[in-house]
């Protein structure tokens, strides 16, 4: 007898396509929202799988045939399918949305994530997707697999047929779990761990693994979407702690990369996670994504005693105007401020600046270099300036007819889709690949780079690193 799936979950197979930094210094983060709904399902007496199609096929041509197979193994005649959809790859989404209708016909088919969540309407009209599920996925997809009144479900959006026509439905938000500490760790067994890995530069031993202790963001940079809302639920430092030591025991973790937006937002939680590191056996190094206006001296002390590697900091740019517009709430003085004390303490710092803003020009760029070159961060990452679904940035943009395309797959953070008051498109794609040459192609900073490496292991990685750099250099 074929064992009964209640839920099949599927994160789509994505590719950087050449001309993005990241076709070179590759990486695949796991699908950590989805094996979080596939714990919470499973918790609750539903059998859920994921599947990881960047894992499991090669391209989109393979899916009809994964499809199959599944089919062939697992009783799937009550299986409600699940998508992720992020907008830079919403045309895998929707490839195995097709797929999926094709073979079973009469299934109900559930998009959830960034881009359905903003894009309801749009995923919908597709005629491959019935329900939509809006912002935190658990409540309403246990809902759907327990068959309730589609009308009765807080928080989606679907399609109510008749025999000549349809139309949209969207219910009333709803309300997000209020202590996420009661959920259960994701479904990380679920996924094949082994290929898994964060981007080159960012660890210094493998494995690897990505948590989530937070949900919501109460910034208002311009050009984020916020799945989550602004208000921000934290696990507790306690939660953290075990849920480390559970991968470190269970799959030999020896890096941690904590991918919140934000980890330092609640610089108590972030003491006493430290301290509880400090105390506890756990001999592991971590990583975190941090705001500049969160951090001091101290905590940075801290936080390097704890095992903290490096922080990725999102500086976006040097020009105050374009900082102020960007609604980043930091200043150009608070950032060297910062950067220095993180390098100071012996953290890696990793920046990330944005090129291609509405009021950027080629004299903003060259403030950007002089200010990096100033400035020495050890990692410098760029992408372009991308109204993605969602954000305050994208609505202004469609309003104000400055969209030069819908094709998500162009929304990847490395082309040029909004038109801009200075710059041309071509001219943002020439900053976007120049910055990398303008930074790195020089040897104070190879020696300077170098002289803080500390083990074997570190220099390997930073070196293969490098080398994909400068491969996407010399493509430039």
């Amino acid at each position: 007898m074929k064992q009964k799936i209640y839920c099949l979950l599927f994160s789509p197979n994505f590719k950087y396509v050449e001309g993005s930094i990241y076709h070179e210094v590759s990486n695949l983060d796991p699908p950590l929202g989805l094996i979080s709904l596939s714990a919470f399902m499973l918790e609750n007496g539903f059998e859920t799988m994921v599947f990881d199609l960047n894992v499991e096929v090669k391209s989109n041509a393979e899916i009809s045939d994964f499809l199959e197979v599944l089919n062939k193994k697992y009783d799937l005649s009550e299986t409600v399918f699940g998508i992720s959809f992020l907008t830079p790859y919403a045309h895998s989404s929707y490839a195995i949305a097709e797929q999926l209708k094709i073979k079973f016909p009469n299934s109900t088919i559930v998009a959830g994530g960034a881009h359905a969540t903003f894009m309801a309407d749009e995923v919908l009209n597709s005629g491959v997707v019935d329900i939509v599920v809006r912002g935190e996925g658990e409540l309403s997809l246990l809902e759907i697999v327990q068959k309730k009144d589609l009308e009765n479900i807080q928080g989606i959006s679907f399609l109510r047929k008749n025999e000549e026509s349809f139309s949209i439905i969207h219910n009333a938000e709803r309300e997000r779990i209020k202590d996420i500490n009661s959920l259960p760790f994701p479904a990380y067994h679920q996924l094949q761990m082994k290929y898994y890995k964060p981007i080159l530069g960012s660890y210094r031993r493998l494995p690897a693994a990505n948590i989530i202790t937070t949900r919501g963001c109460p910034g208002k940079c311009n050009f984020c979407c916020k799945v989550f809302g602004s208000k921000i639920s934290f696990k507790s430092p306690k939660i953290i702690i075990e849920e480390i030591k559970m991968l470190v025991e269970v799959y030999k973790v020896k890096h941690i990369n904590i991918y919140d937006d934000t980890f330092t937002l609640n610089k108590k939680r972030v003491v006493d996670f430290c301290n509880l590191l400090i105390e506890s056996p756990l001999k592991i190094e971590w990583t975190c994504f941090a705001r500049i206006d969160t951090m001091d001296f101290e905590t940075l002390k801290l936080m390097k005693k704890a095992g903290c590697y490096q922080i990725m900091y999102g500086v976006e740019n040097f020009n105050q105007n374009i900082l102020d517009d960007l609604a980043k709430g930091i200043s150009v003085e608070k950032i060297f401020e910062v950067i220095r004390d993180t390098k100071k303490v012996g953290i890696v710092t990793r920046v990330s600046v944005m090129v291609g803003h509405l009021d950027d020009t080629w004299e903003t760029y060259n403030n950007n270099i002089k200010a990096l070159k100033k400035l020495k961060p050890d990692i410098l990452v760029s992408s372009i300036y991308t109204p993605i679904p969602g954000s305050k940035l994208f609505d202004w943009a469609k309003d104000n007819d400055r969209l030069l395309t819908q094709d998500w797959s162009k929304y990847a953070g490395n082309n040029s889709v909004m038109k801009l008051n200075y710059l041309t498109g071509e001219e943002v794609v020439k900053q976007y690949k120049k910055i990398y040459s303008d930074y790195y192609y020089n040897l104070p900073y190879f020696f300077r780079r170098i002289g803080r490496l500390t083990s074997f292991y570190e220099i390997v990685n930073s070196f293969r690193a490098f080398f994909y750099v400068l491969k996407f250099i010399k493509k430039s």
